[in-house]
């Protein structure tokens, strides 16, 4: 599995918004390439430029894990077969992988940085393998498979086949959930007529899913819960929506005493007039005697009749006065009152209710109650009506004693309706006392209501049982898969143990020793493997001996040395067992003379690059030494099997680019500060990226100078300025680079001059003069410009005369 790009870095270390494809792209036959990395990769930065914090993106590949020191870290890795690994997704990279830097020497050799620490021990693999231990490995691999993707085998394929069988029985039962969670969901939150959007209906804006979940289906799936009926729905939707009002007027109670009147009906009806001195004849005819009684008024002063004109004689009269006696009178003036208090009674039988006057939740029972007490009124009037014609007989018939028949009294059935009125208005009063409380119950049952009948419209409970059902076969999976899995444990432990058999920790020292003391000749120093004191585990540390003691006060490179060797020996199982690893090693020279520089090399070179057993190299560096050793790898077939790269670090930010042609080819110093004089001669804006060219650019010139002018007049009897004549041949250009390159590499006795700005102009005019100088050597500048990456069609300042 290789590592083709680190594609995007940001916010790791001083690495901000790197795009590998816009750092890296280059033109090759008119075509725009992006150079990758290959099987060998060499980095030349200066320190502090970022070179481990690359070391700690790949190394993140091996440990799995970013250190929290970096804040919202991010990055991405392409690797062959169109593959990527970014921060999040660590977990799944599992080539063998190892990454020498700070961290692994922190990590592992913890006696560097405090001499009462140990050495982390590790055990390699002897030479006199037991073939009995091997052929019980071999067994145990046969049985646990191959976990190659596509073609596992073993229990591996177990393992993939319940994982897939699990994965279907999960993705079942959650899709199943995530639908009928969408449903309460838009029901609770999401739709236009969910609950949510309708607080002023269900009393709660702040409603969500976990609300409908946890409280109201609990409640309406109860067996005591009862949904709404048509009228108690319209009775709380009329209320959320009622604003206060004033108390109705008091209900008229119904205080007439109708037994009492029936029986003073009856006791007139029932009231006979003697009939000793009455006149028969009138007596036996109600309408005669009345019409007689009418004329006796007509002639109470008269003794002619006034309608025949004849004269009444004074017995008649007398006959009359007595049929018309006080008695009599009485009984009429009684019927006649009884039927005025009757009419009277009769037009205070109507009840004006106002069910307007009450709150709209009462309006269904009002109107019912309004309409039955009105149909009660209007029988009580016919009762009154069928009473006062009892009356009027009574005087029609005033001798005779009448039959009676009592009407119907529905006076009680009146006062137990306009009782049942009267509480309604009570409760409008307790409404408006709690007219709040009551909106907010009429909300709640409104909205439980609601989940009531949603539930029932999409069959909650059937969903929800088929859920269960899926949820029951997913852990037999589970169990099963896990089952394999702890198999695959089993077998992976034994193996290692197996494998432990044929490794040692001394073994793994001894080669640190040889490595120590054969290739570097260091006798003194020695590793140890040393069993500490633990009762329950055998635990074995690597301890550092100088002559046999334990060894203090090491050198920073004593530490270098030894902490490669660890390394180094490491790695050497996974390279003789063909495992192909991938190796970053992070500037490995650190504070070493130059002998022990080339010796680094030559163990890189011996130990690892000469079988060629690794799938890449990735080797990082600060010095020039190092890097020019390390060009000589695998030097006859570089342009296919090498890349390098520079690591440039412009202000707070860096960037990686290809290495500069000069520094892979040649890597001199004159060839970098032609580069420099080059850039200053063609910089077009000053800017954060390129201004210390020109703070730099007395000591860039000076040296390169020195250099050129060394070769062409290398006698020592020339002094510098007659070697600038000579170099220029005019005055004004010995004046100009001598003030230019002299005074801005040195401040002394120009101190002023340290505290003012550099002036680009002059600098950059300089460096032009620079550069036309070295044109004179055509041939020799060709070179200087391939040198430093830049193509002679791309050359501003190339002579134009000049055939290209």
């Amino acid at each position: 599995m290789k590592i083709l790009k680190i594609k995007r870095i940001e916010n790791f270390g001083i690495f901000r918004n790197f795009e590998w494809d816009n750092e890296l792209a280059y033109l090759q036959d008119n075509k725009t390439e992006i150079y990758n990395f290959k099987k060998i990769n060499i980095f030349y930065g200066r320190n502090y430029s970022g070179k481990t914090s690359l070391s700690k993106i790949i190394r993140s590949l091996e440990t799995k894990n970013i250190s929290s020191k970096y804040e919202n870290p991010e990055f991405e890795i392409c690797l062959e077969n169109n593959k990527t690994i970014k921060q999040s997704e660590l977990d799944s990279f599992s080539y063998p992988i190892y990454v020498y830097n700070s961290d692994f020497v922190k990590e592992n050799l913890k006696f560097i940085y405090d001499d009462s620490q140990y050495i982390e021990s590790f055990s390699v693999t002897l030479g006199d393998e037991n073939q009995k231990v091997l052929n019980r490995i071999q067994e145990l691999n046969d049985k646990l498979g191959t976990d190659k993707q596509d073609a596992e085998t073993g229990i591996y394929l177990s393992i993939k086949k319940k994982q897939k069988d699990l994965n279907k029985a999960t993705d079942v039962c959650s899709d199943k959930q995530k639908e009928l969670d969408k449903l309460l969901s838009d029901r609770a939150t999401k739709s236009e007529d969910s609950i949510r959007k309708q607080p002023e209906k269900y009393g709660d804006q702040n409603y969500t899913i976990t609300k409908l979940k946890g409280k109201d289906i609990p409640k309406v799936l109860k067996s005591t819960y009862k949904s709404l009926d048509k009228n108690q729905k319209y009775s709380y939707e009329k209320l959320i929506l009622q604003v206060e009002k004033e108390t109705p007027n008091k209900i008229p109670s119904f205080v007439i005493n109708y037994q009492t009147i029936i029986k003073s009906v009856k006791e007139i009806l029932n009231t006979q007039i003697g009939k000793s001195r009455k006149i028969e004849e009138l007596v036996n005819n109600g309408h005669l005697n009345k019409w007689v009684e009418e004329g006796m008024h007509y002639h109470e002063k008269r003794n002619m009749c006034a309608f025949c004109s004849n004269s009444i004689s004074t017995k008649r009269l007398e006959a009359l006065r007595n049929h018309f006696d006080e008695e009599s009178t009485k009984l009429k003036k009684r019927i006649i009152k009884g039927i005025e208090y009757l009419e009277k009674e009769k037009a205070s039988m109507t009840v004006n209710i106002d069910v307007n006057a009450f709150y709209e939740n009462f309006h269904p029972e009002l109107n019912e109650l309004k309409t039955e007490l009105s149909r009660l009124l209007q029988n009580q009037i016919q009762s009154s009506d069928i009473l006062i014609s009892y009356l009027t007989k009574k005087q029609e018939q005033l001798f005779s004693v009448l039959e009676f028949s009592p009407p119907a009294d529905y006076s009680e059935a009146i006062t137990k309706k306009l009782e049942q009125i009267e509480n309604i208005r009570q409760k409008h009063i307790e409404l408006t006392a709690n007219l709040n409380h009551q909106k907010k119950v009429a909300k709640d049952h409104l909205r439980l209501n609601n989940v009531y009948n949603f539930l029932k419209d999409i069959n909650y409970i059937d969903k929800l049982a088929e859920i269960e059902k899926l949820k029951t076969a997913i852990p037999p999976l589970e169990n099963e898969l896990q089952s394999y899995i702890k198999e695959k444990d089993r077998i992976l432990n034994e193996i290692k143990l197996e494998e432990n058999k044929l490794k040692s920790e001394q073994e793994a020292c001894n080669r640190i020793n040889k490595i120590l003391q054969h290739d570097f000749g260091h006798n003194a120093l020695s590793l140890e493997a040393k069993e500490l004191d633990d009762p329950q585990n055998k635990i074995i540390k690597f301890e550092i001996k100088r002559n046999g003691i334990k060894a203090h006060n090491l050198s920073e490179g004593e530490c270098s040395l030894i902490a490669f060797c660890y390394f180094l020996t490491k790695i050497q199982d996974d390279l003789e067992q063909d495992k192909n690893p991938i190796i970053w090693i992070d500037d490995p020279i650190c504070s070493l003379d130059s002998n022990h520089i080339f010796f680094i090399f030559s163990l890189i070179q011996k130990r690892i690059c000469k079988n060629k057993k690794y799938k890449q190299l990735f080797i990082s560096t600060h010095s020039l030494e190092f890097l020019k050793y390390l060009t000589n790898l695998d030097k006859e077939n570089r342009n296919k099997k090498c890349s390098y790269y520079l690591i440039e670090r412009n202000d707070r930010i860096s960037t990686i680019r290809r290495m500069p042609l000069y520094l892979r080819e040649f890597v001199t110093e004159f060839n970098f500060l032609f580069g420099k004089i080059y850039k200053c001669a063609t910089v077009k804006n000053i800017d954060d990226s390129n201004y210390d060219l020109f703070y730099n650019f007395g000591n860039y010139a000076r040296k390169f100078l020195e250099i050129y002018t060394f070769y062409k007049f290398p006698s020592p009897s020339y002094g510098t300025t007659q070697v600038l004549k000579s170099f220029w041949g005019d005055d004004l250009y010995v004046f100009m680079t001598d003030r230019v390159h002299n005074e801005y590499s040195h401040l002394y006795g120009v101190l002023e001059r340290g505290g003012i700005i550099i002036d680009q102009p002059e600098m950059q005019k300089s460096a032009i003069a620079i550069i036309k100088k070295v044109q004179e050597d055509i041939n020799q500048y060709n070179a200087l410009l391939e040198s430093i990456d830049i193509e002679i069609p791309d050359d501003s300042l190339y002579p134009k005369e000049v055939e290209v």
